[in-house]
């Protein structure tokens, strides 16, 4: 590659520089492409919930380590509820114990959503957040939080969980 003569070490430098550039590009993009792990915190503090199933996506912040969820489906829609663990004694006799449900995430096929009044009960106290790929996405946030998370959860928490779900 390089003759007798030899390349100037400006020009050898730029060849071990752009080859290096090429390995760690090709590493980031291999590793940026790995599915994340839905259980552990991510590199940006964020736990990355998918749905396959439903096709959605949702962050949830650190605070939701530990977070379970729980699938129901209807005749008219399908929803996934996140429950959070919490110390306050009011959900020690919950379902699940010790565990409360700041969030739900319901999702309607597009007809079915057409069909439905504003007034339905299935559409009460749940926003819109997503409209994709003949289904409508729904999201409910809880109305009085634990004692435990009084701290804890926030108006932007909110914001960030709902403009994540796609």
């Amino acid at each position: 590659m390089f003759n007798k003569q030899g390349w100037p070490t400006w020009a050898r430098l730029l060849v071990v520089v752009a080859t290096l550039a090429i390995i760690v590009a090709t590493w980031w993009l291999i590793i940026g492409r790995q599915p994340k792990n839905m259980d552990q915190l991510g590199f940006d503090n964020l736990y990355h919930y998918r749905n396959e199933d439903l096709k959605f996506n949702l962050d949830l912040p650190e605070q939701f380590i530990y977070y379970q969820t729980e699938r129901t489906n209807s005749a008219d829609y399908r929803e996934i509820k996140f429950y959070v663990p919490t110390s306050d004694p009011e959900y020690t006799n919950a379902t699940p114990p010790s565990y409360a449900r700041p969030i739900v995430v319901r999702v309607f096929d597009e007809e079915a959503w057409k069909k439905l009044s504003d007034e339905d009960e299935s559409k009460k106290d749940f926003t819109q957040a997503a409209s994709r790929d003949s289904k409508v996405y729904l999201i409910s946030f809880w109305d009085k939080q634990p004692a435990d998370w009084q701290g804890k959860w926030s108006e932007a928490m909110k914001e960030s969980i709902t403009k994540s779900l796609q």
